[in-house]
């Protein structure tokens, strides 16, 4: 199942639902993450990298992937967005990173 917002974001799910909840548990390398969330790393890897250029996840380095505030963010809208329009998840992270920014 994908899903696309205005700015082109498509997601797996619930394969990067998965991805990304698994990185709140720390930083980890994709191999690992596919074996924990039980799918195969060839799917794991190239979401990834996709959930990278989105801002969702960083790549540190040799591999290894930590969550980012939007990916926080991200993860705690997946259930927000299956009830609303298609197009809305980016404006949902935004403004759960204006809500964070206000409260800190």
């Amino acid at each position: 199942m994908s899903d696309e917002n205005d700015d082109g974001m498509r997601f797996q799910l619930p394969t990067d639902r998965l991805i990304l909840q698994h990185l709140t548990e720390g930083r980890n390398v994709g191999a690992n993450i596919a074996n924990d969330i039980g799918k195969h790393r060839k799917t794991v890897n190239p979401r990834l990298r996709q959930l990278e250029d989105y801002g969702l996840v960083r790549n540190i380095g040799n591999g290894v992937y930590e969550l980012t505030d939007e990916g926080r963010s991200a993860l705690g809208t997946f259930e927000k967005y299956g009830d609303r329009r298609k197009g809305d998840l980016g404006d949902l992270v935004e403004e759960r990173l204006s809500e964070r920014e206000n409260n800190a």
